[in-house]
């Protein structure tokens, strides 16, 4: 799990609507340029209607965005929307679905 100094608040979140959007086919993302790298995982109950699922489906994604973290050569602040069959892929084609969505968005570095 990321720091809360490493997270999003609300009013970074409101932010985002001038950024630009990237998609993958397990995650969405939206971000915009920034002094410093905040990230945030927004997961809706279309998606997971169980609290439980959600969860579970936040936790996974923050673990895999701090693999990506390191190679960050642009900060950003970045939104980051799964997409439903992001809760039964595995972890290592989670992994490399987010670094992907990063290199698109132009973001991070070298491949991992």
């Amino acid at each position: 799990m990321l720091r809360k100094a490493e997270r999003l608040t609300v009013s970074d979140i409101e932010g985002l609507s001038a950024g630009k959007s990237v998609f993958g086919t397990l995650i969405s993302m939206r971000y915009k340029p920034a002094l410093k790298t905040k990230v945030s995982v927004t997961v809706s109950k279309k998606v997971a209607a169980s609290a439980v699922d959600r969860n579970r489906i936040r936790r996974r994604t923050y673990a895999a965005v701090e693999k990506v973290l390191g190679n960050m050569k642009n900060p950003a602040y970045a939104m980051l929307m799964p997409k439903k069959e992001f809760l039964t892929a595995p972890f290592d084609t989670v992994c490399a679905e987010i670094e992907s969505i990063f290199k698109k968005a132009g973001l991070i570095l070298l491949s991992l």
